[in-house]
């Protein structure tokens, strides 16, 4: 079942189940058949589709890295991202927060019922395998926020008020969903999934994410050998199209590739997609439509190789995010933006990676129908590549290093990006040269915080800055105080503070 069609009936179904404090009413009938199964699996999905979710949630903490600030008065948000404060009041945040118990609850109650419903294995093993990767994927997208987590157990619904456990035990229980949703999913050999289902996790997307979480734990034997799987399967590839395959990926004819592991498919009809394009988008160009939140920095268009003699330049720059003198194609009109035409981007720039969706349309949609990628193979390939670096003694301490066992997975992305130049492939990549390929081909995809703090540069980077570079000027990023955001202050409250903020080693770190 196509993602976007779980917010036409996932409401009444569940409007009284939503969060994880609270056990369904008026259900008793439910959780007998296959179908009840399959609705409570698409129950898991709607939350991501919310504001908070992947409509701006997401972007919160992105606007701590340099890619990136909050273009509107958003004190709160601004003190979290600044780091000039350890109390976490942002309501964005703490929504977010809400929204992933939400997934992580409906994931649970599908593994508590669907064992015990009758229904062929194969229907079995996805639905199992689906909810435990989304359960894994919300409590991922969490830890790497905020630490160590507290967890819910479905043997013991009653039991809602926990205490946070280890970034060690938080990160372990992950490994766990993950490596049950691959043994639900090998028993079917689900590596890729049928029309109508598209979107929606396989094999791929759970070795994948495995790779990434092994990443942000430092295990790159672990990390290798998970992007091997993805990698040596054959099921996937970037890409390509018209020697722009970037540009074709983030269009609608382009959005649903094989490149996109896990996705949230959309349509351009109000209340059956989500707002991430509009987030995105100037106002004043718009018509007061843009809601225009977050604004790129010059540091990131910096970032991107430039066009010269001999080459076409960074072509994911004008995918990403565009500036005065550069064109866009919106409801069917060429447009070129002038300074005036995006005044209230602050920055002068205006990110433009989900924007395309807006080139077919007549009007300016809120829901522009344009899909929001979870998960991707460069993303994979790229953990790949680092993983080899840093198993060749590469690294933050070693950021020189070439390391030709690298050079394959770097350059099937970097080439890419210079539209199947292979005179741009670097033959022993260094850390250096992972650094910034990450972030040119993740940029506004939630990457670029999580990878400076778990690499260690987060603080140097950020003290680097010039008000050139970025309007806030040089931050200053505390690694033993700033390396995860605290938990929302609301959610402290509302446990009666038996979750705690900076408590013992191990919480923050792998200790």
């Amino acid at each position: 079942m196509k993602l976007y069609k779980l917010l036409l009936f996932i409401p009444f179904i569940f409007i009284t189940s939503c969060d994880l404090d609270r056990e369904p009413y008026g259900l008793s009938n439910f959780w007998n058949t296959e179908a009840d199964a399959q609705l409570g699996l698409d129950a898991a999905y709607a939350p991501f589709y919310e504001e908070e979710g992947f409509g701006r949630g997401h972007w919160w903490v992105g606007a701590a890295s340099d890619d990136m600030v909050i273009n509107r008065s958003k004190g709160d948000d601004e003190a979290l991202t600044e780091f000039r404060t350890t109390t976490n009041a942002s309501s964005g945040q703490f929504s977010n927060w809400k929204i992933m118990y939400k997934v992580i609850r409906r994931s649970n109650d599908v593994m508590k019922y669907a064992p015990n419903i009758e229904m062929s294995d194969k229907n079995k093993d996805i639905i199992l395998g689906e909810a435990n990767f989304l359960c894994a994927f919300a409590y991922f997208h969490l830890a790497k926020r905020y630490g160590g987590l507290p967890f819910y157990d479905y043997n013991k619904p009653q039991e809602i008020n926990k205490p946070r456990e280890t970034k060690i035990e938080t990160y372990t229980r992950i490994e766990g969903y993950l490596k049950t949703a691959i043994s639900h999913f090998e028993k079917q050999s689900l590596w890729t999934r049928d029309k109508g289902a598209e979107g929606r996790p396989q094999l791929g997307a759970a070795y994948g994410l495995l790779a990434k979480v092994y990443a942000h734990w430092g295990k790159y034997n672990e990390a290798k050998a998970a992007a091997e799987k993805v990698i040596n399967s054959g099921k996937y590839s970037l890409d390509k199209t018209n020697n722009n395959g970037y540009a074709h990926l983030f269009s609608p004819a382009g959005e649903k590739h094989e490149e996109v592991l896990f996705n949230l498919t959309n349509k351009p009809v109000r209340n059956q997609g989500t707002v991430t394009s509009v987030i995105l988008l100037s106002g004043t160009l718009s018509g007061g439509t843009g809601w225009y939140y977050f604004a790129p920095t010059k540091s990131l268009f910096d970032a991107f190789e430039k066009p010269n003699l001999t080459s076409s330049g960074d072509l994911r720059r004008l995918v990403t995010l565009k500036g005065a003198g550069d064109d866009v194609f919106f409801l069917g009109k060429q447009t070129t933006l002038t300074s005036a035409l995006i005044k209230d981007m602050s920055t002068g720039y205006m990110g433009t990676k989900y924007s395309a969706a807006y080139n077919d349309l007549t009007g300016w949609n809120w829901e522009t129908g344009a899909d929001v990628p979870l998960l991707r193979y460069a993303d994979v390939l790229l953990i790949h590549a680092e993983a080899e670096i840093f198993l060749a003694g590469g690294g933050p301490n070693d950021r020189t290093k070439g390391v030709a066992a690298a050079a394959a997975s770097f350059n099937e992305v970097r080439v890419r990006a210079f539209g199947g130049d292979n005179s741009k492939a670097i033959s022993a990549p260094t850390f250096n040269d992972l650094v910034k390929e990450r972030r040119c081909e993740l940029a506004y995809e939630d990457e670029r915080h999580y990878d400076l703090v778990r690499w260690g540069l987060a603080k140097e980077v950020y003290a680097a800055a010039t008000t050139a570079s970025d309007p806030r000027g040089p931050r200053t990023f505390d690694p033993a105080k700033d390396a995860h955001f605290p938990i929302p202050q609301r959610e402290i409250e509302n446990t009666d503070y038996l979750l705690v903020n900076n408590p013992n080693d191990g919480y923050s770190n792998f200790k």
